[in-house]
């Protein structure tokens, strides 16, 4: 028989009003958590307005450079390296160039060539927010930091003399050989080696040229400018060379933070505001602009290059005093 009682669709279901108050429940939960959140963050970060900031983040925030640089050979053919197959990129002179993955090339003696068509330099180039790594035809290693330049003339292979041009930062690894001496030149100074393991910081916007000396000896003289007379010092391991307006002295090196850019990081150890910022223009490809800020304010800390800049950006700001803001291709840095 049919059975006409009237029952709930089911007997689990919980009755309206208690399902609405656990709705109520979540919303004010989520409240309150996100209201403990805005507050950590303004307590570590004071003045920083949180909405402001996250908007930005979302809109602005830039990311970390990468492996990138252009090759240009002696006879002016150009090859974006980061765009390029892995493989042989191409013959000239004396030299094969081959790219053999993750940022690296490989420049090889070409025993079959008899002769060279072109005279000049081949030329390796990282632009702002780049990096590379370029193997010599003699296994000297180099590795190229962002916004600098590395020039070898085509008959490097062929000299008694092992010799470089650069310009902006480099670490650089050379195969010792007594007979072939090598040379690093820069703009303010000449580095001479047999076999040894340094760095050369030479920006052009930087007013001295630092070069850091991790193992073996090196001769740094100073070059010649206006008339004035060279100045050398000798290097020895965990010495650092400073030339600043012609003059050269010697000091110790701190080789963790030099090294730091080649091992993905960037290390302040009381370095100036200024000087920060300008590490971090040339990783993020930005702009910097100062707002009533002292640029000679110093700074420690220890942050990973390969996060977004928001991220080196909040290690600054929780020494207090600064606050930045990121536009489209700029951090305004204020108080």
């Amino acid at each position: 028989m049919e059975n006409n009682t009237s029952q709930p669709e089911s007997s689990n279901e919980a009755p309206f009003y208690k399902r609405r108050a656990f709705v109520y429940l979540a919303i004010a939960c989520i409240a309150l958590i996100t209201t403990g959140i805005a507050a950590i963050f303004h307590k570590n970060y004071p003045g920083v307005n949180l909405k402001n900031l996250a908007a930005e983040l979302i809109n602005h925030d830039v990311p970390p450079g990468g492996k990138r640089a252009v090759l240009t050979l002696a006879s002016g053919k150009m090859i974006i390296l980061n765009e390029a197959a892995d493989g042989t990129l191409g013959e000239e002179g004396r030299l094969i160039f081959r790219k053999t993955g993750n940022g690296r090339l490989r420049c090889e003696i070409n025993s079959a060539s008899v002769a060279d068509q072109y005279t000049g330099f081949h030329s390796i180039s990282t632009p702002r927010g780049g990096t590379y790594e370029v193997t010599l035809p003699d296994g000297s290693i180099v590795w190229l930091n962002a916004a600098s330049t590395l020039k070898f003339s085509i008959n490097f292979s062929t000299t008694k003399e092992r010799k470089i041009v650069l310009s902006g930062e480099a670490c650089i690894k050379v195969v010792k050989n007594a007979n072939y001496p090598f040379k690093v030149v820069t703009d303010q100074q000449l580095v001479q080696v047999l076999g040894t393991y340094f760095n050369v910081n030479n920006y052009i916007d930087e007013s001295i040229v630092k070069t850091t000396l991790f193992e073996g000896t090196i001769k740094v003289r100073t070059a010649v400018n206006n008339g004035s007379s060279s100045k050398e010092v000798i290097l020895k391991t965990g010495q650092q060379a400073i030339i600043d307006h012609g003059s050269v002295n010697t000091i110790k090196a701190d080789t963790a933070a030099t090294l730091a850019w080649k091992n993905g990081f960037f290390i302040f150890d009381n370095d100036p505001l200024e000087s920060i910022m300008k590490k971090i223009s040339r990783w993020y490809d930005v702009e910097v602009i100062y707002q009533h800020v002292d640029p000679h304010k110093t700074f420690v800390g220890k942050v990973s290059r390969d996060q977004h800049v928001s991220a080196v950006l909040k290690q600054l700001e929780s020494s207090g005093g600064l606050h930045f803001k990121i536009e489209e291709g700029k951090i305004i840095v204020m108080k």
